[in-house]
């Protein structure tokens, strides 16, 4: 249905506070993953699921201007397709740092690795799929 990109050098650090964090909470908490959520302006963030982690990190979307990144605010309803009512928060679904089936993780890396410049996240049937991509803006080196 939609889709949303953020910064993929962010998107690893708040990988890595996710599973920093998970080896502080007590009891044994859930697998870390990171949160696609909205707050209470329908606008998207992504965020970890550890207390620790969604605290302090919120990343907010960008796009590609001629120069830079820049962020650009998107709502709830824009990727989903949805109506969603102002002044109630949520979550629009988590995906697993790793699995059985899959290793966000290193994705992530992979893509930081080739140089790639973002995460992309793609909502579909109710379901966040992850994904790295170049982008349009390649910066100076």
């Amino acid at each position: 249905m939609g889709r949303v990109m953020f910064l993929l050098d962010e998107v690893e650090q708040l990988a890595d506070a996710c599973v920093r964090a998970q080896r502080r909470e007590v009891p044994p908490p859930v697998p870390p993953a990171l949160r696609v959520m909205h707050d209470e302006f329908g606008r998207i963030y992504l965020t970890g699921n550890s207390i620790y982690a969604g605290e302090y990190h919120r990343l907010r979307p960008v796009t590609s201007s001629l120069l830079s990144w820049q962020e650009t605010p998107m709502l709830a309803g824009e990727l989903t397709g949805k109506r969603y009512r102002r002044l109630h928060p949520g979550r629009l679904g988590d995906i697993p740092l790793y699995g059985p089936e899959h290793n966000l993780l290193r994705l992530i890396q992979s893509g930081v690795d080739a140089g790639w410049s973002t995460f992309v996240v793609d909502y579909v049937d109710d379901t966040v799929i992850p994904g790295v991509g170049r982008g349009r803006f390649h910066a100076l080196h």
